[in-house]
C-alpha cells in the first residue's frame, strides 16, 4: 500500500493570518508538521499542498517537497487537487496547524487500511475527561458503533450528560472529541470532493458528515496522545512553551 501526506497550508486565516509561516522556535509551524510528519513509518511521502507563493518559497527553502494549487473553497478540496495526480493507494490530510502531531498518530490511522481493504476513510478520536470539554461546541464530538466506525459527528454534547451517581462528570464515560486527521483512499477522496454538500454536515459545518450522509462508513481509531492545534496566537504560545520543555517526542 502506498500512502501519501499532504498538508494544505493557506495564508490567509480570519483568526490568524499567516500562521503557516509563524515562527516557533526558528522554524515556520509548516516547518514542523511536515518534519514530523516525514517520521511515519508508514507514509511514502509528504508534500504541502499551497496557493500562496510565501508559504511555497518557505516550504523550498528547509527543503521540503511542495506543490501549488490554485485557489481551494477548503483543505480537503486542497489535498484532493494534489492527490488527483499521485500514483498512490491512501491520503492523509495532515492538518497544517498541528506542530505537535505524533507521527504514530499517522500510523495508528493507515493500519485500518493495510488490514481491511474495504475501509475508505479513517479518523481519529480521543477521550474527553472533562465537562467543560463536553459542553464546549468548539470541540467536536463522535459517537461510533460495535465495530468503530462513525455513527454521528456533532458540536453538540453526545452521546447524553455522562453524570455519575455523585452529580459529578463521569470521567469513564464513554464520550469522545474528534481529532481532525483524516485517511482516504484516493479514489473514495476524489469522489467526496465532486459531491455537493449535504445537509447535516451545513446543519454541524462538519464536512465529514457529507461521507455519511452518502452511506461511506469512516472508521475512528482511539488515540491517547492528544493535539493541540493553532488557531489563535495565544495557541502559538502554548505550542513554544511545550516544546521548550522538550515535548512531545517522536
Amino acid at each position: 500500500m502506498k500512502s501519501v501526506g499532504i498538508i494544505p497550508a493557506r495564508y490567509a486565516s480570519s483568526r490568524f493570518e499567516g500562521k503557516a509561516l509563524a515562527d516557533i522556535l526558528g522554524k515556520p509551524m509548516v516547518q514542523h508538521v511536515y518534519e514530523r510528519a516525514c517520521k511515519s513509518k508508514i507514509l511514502s511521502q509528504v508534500i504541502v499542498a499551497t496557493d500562496d507563493q510565501r508559504i511555497y518559497n518557505a516550504v523550498k527553502n528547509f527543503g521540503g517537497n511542495v506543490q501549488m494549487t490554485g485557489e481551494c473553497v477548503t483543505g480537503t478540496d486542497r489535498v484532493s487537487v494534489v492527490a488527483e495526480k499521485l500514483t498512490c493507494d491512501v491520503v492523509v490530510n495532515v492538518q497544517g496547524d498541528e506542530p505537535l502531531l505524533e507521527p504514530e498518530q499517522i500510523d495508528i490511522m493507515l493500519q485500518p487500511f493495510i488490514e481491511n481493504p474495504s475501509v475508505q476513510v479513517c479518523t481519529l478520536k480521543e477521550r474527553i475527561y472533562t465537562m467543560e470539554d463536553f459542553l464546549n461546541r468548539n470541540i467536536v464530538k463522535v459517537v461510533t458503533n460495535l465495530q468503530g466506525d462513525a455513527l454521528y459527528f456533532s458540536r453538540s454534547s453526545i452521546p447524553s450528560t455522562p453524570i455519575n451517581k455523585q452529580h459529578n462528570f463521569d470521567e469513564n464515560a464513554l464520550v469522545f472529541r474528534h481529532i481532525g486527521l483524516y485517511a482516504f483512499r484516493k479514489e473514495q477522496l476524489l469522489a467526496f470532493t465532486s459531491w455537493e454538500r449535504t445537509p447535516y454536515e451545513i446543519a454541524e459545518g462538519l464536512e465529514q458528515l457529507r461521507f455519511l450522509e452518502h452511506g461511506v462508513p469512516i472508521h475512528v481509531v482511539e488515540t491517547d496522545t492528544p493535539l493541540i492545534g493553532v488557531d489563535v496566537p495565544a495557541d502559538l504560545e502554548r505550542v513554544k512553551q511545550i516544546l521548550e520543555k522538550g515535548g512531545p517526542h517522536f
